[in-house]
């Protein structure tokens, strides 16, 4: 049989010793480096694939760590003329274009050669046996998902673990996305009419403008000046406002959200002393505050530098500023602009870079209601993951809609990225299931 092999280079040694084992079983070993003249690497390698029989992955650290290798791997699991052959090292998590592939999982690389011969000696023998099939791993999707799950309750059970929230955990409450937001100031700067034509008229006006946000932000403070908070203040809680009327009679706790609620449950402390370490928010409103207020649980909201909050408190830091609802605040220090992100990006001392480097650093970090898009973000996680490369951290987030080819490159595409950063990817069918993983956690 002709056998392609995938792996990191820092396996090159073990890689060597299985080839020679295989060749001398009388199989036929393809490599990348062999590229023709005049070939592309990704013509090379699609070439040997095509004619390759087995595909085998040796998937460890480093291999979920290789840019190449995993590039290999994407280019053979959607090659339906090659069989794919994952030998999974020690207990870490498969990317999910693996999951439902049959595995050989080994303890350590020593074991490698002897497993891998012993599995084509079988096959040769038994190739249509469906025992055999049966005594290799078969990872599903719910066995991912709940042993990350018990991954992350283990790092609240010991207090490491931090929340980190983004714009996906208020939208639910009628909070408006930065895109929303600025075009609904926009709007109301300019556009003083019926609403259908305000919404036609403001659409068009970001169309010709600047695809960049930072910079729409830049013009709305060159224009609006000391007013700037107050204005993206009251746009912010426009939607909200109407939202969170009583009716007589209605319990305060039943205005809550379900991603409100779960998060308020899951910053709970736990019986055993387990609690969740802190929370960075992303956004400027207070909606997580007014519900761990609901739950009475204590918590410091911290904003600007040089705030402390103590011990009995679950600090809550808003890293690109805060504007709570119906309070006034000095100095809401909001990164909505061009000009104050690059302040903040350039800053490495700054205080919400410096808590950000310090959570990714030290705690597991769940990641929920963000894209990943935020350039900050990405070279802090960026940063960290250099110092440390051990993917501690997890992101919930929900697969594309398509359910085809394309949704299944674009879930691959975002896995592989969000591993760079250090994250291990939860996927869900849809964001009302997000709410549910959290108490899962909580639980």
């Amino acid at each position: 049989m002709r056998i392609f092999i995938s792996y990191s280079k820092k396996d090159i040694s073990i890689v060597n010793q299985l080839s020679t084992a295989l060749e001398e079983q009388g199989h036929e070993i393809l490599q990348i480096s062999d590229v023709e003249v005049g070939e592309t690497w990704i013509d090379s390698l699609k070439n040997k694939l095509n004619s390759s029989d087995y595909f085998i992955a040796i998937i460890d650290d480093n291999y979920l760590d290789s840019s190449w290798a995993n590039a290999e791997l994407s280019c053979a699991v959607f090659n339906n003329n090659i069989a794919v052959i994952p030998v999974v090292v020690g207990n870490i998590f498969l990317p999910n274009i693996l999951i439902g592939h049959y595995c050989i999982n080994i303890n350590s690389l020593k074991e490698i050669t002897s497993e891998v011969l012993s599995y084509f000696k079988k096959v040769q023998l038994r190739p249509n046996d469906v025992c055999f099939k049966n005594k290799l791993s078969i990872q599903t999707e719910k066995n991912d998902t709940n042993k990350k799950i018990e991954m992350i309750k283990t790092a609240l059970n010991e207090n490491q673990l931090t929340l980190v929230c983004g714009a996906g955990v208020s939208v639910s409450s009628l909070i408006p996305t930065w895109d929303e937001l600025l075009r609904n100031v926009l709007s109301d700067m300019f556009f003083r009419t019926d609403e259908e034509i305000l919404k036609q008229n403001s659409s068009e006006l970001l169309s010709s403008m600047p695809s960049s946000n930072l910079i729409l932000g830049k013009y709305l403070r060159l224009i609006l000046k000391d007013d700037f908070e107050k204005v993206i203040g009251k746009h912010l809680y426009s939607n909200y406002n109407q939202n969170i009327v009583l009716r007589p009679g209605t319990d305060l706790l039943n205005q809550e959200t379900e991603i409100m609620k779960s998060i308020s449950i899951l910053a709970s402390p736990r019986r055993n002393g387990g609690r969740l370490d802190s929370i960075i928010n992303f956004n400027f409103d207070n909606l997580i505050e007014k519900s761990l207020s609901l739950h009475n649980i204590e918590f410091c909201s911290i904003w600007d530098e040089g705030q402390e909050h103590t011990a009995s408190e679950l600090p809550v830091y808003h890293v690109h500023g805060f504007l709570p609802h119906n309070i006034n605040i000095e100095n809401p220090n909001l990164v909505f602009s061009e000009e104050t992100y690059h302040s903040q990006f350039i800053d490495p001392y700054s205080w919400s870079n410096l808590i950000q480097l310090n959570t990714f650093s030290e705690n597991i970090c769940l990641f929920v209601g963000l894209s990943l898009s935020d350039p900050n973000l990405r070279r802090l996680l960026d940063i960290s993951w250099r110092k440390n490369q051990k993917r501690k951290h997890y992101i919930i987030t929900r697969k594309p809609e398509k359910s085809d080819k394309i949704g299944e490159i674009i879930s691959m595409l975002f896995e592989q990225d969000a591993n760079s950063l250090g994250l291990n990817v939860i996927w869900c069918n849809d964001y009302s299931q997000i709410p549910e993983l959290i108490m899962k956690i909580a639980r």
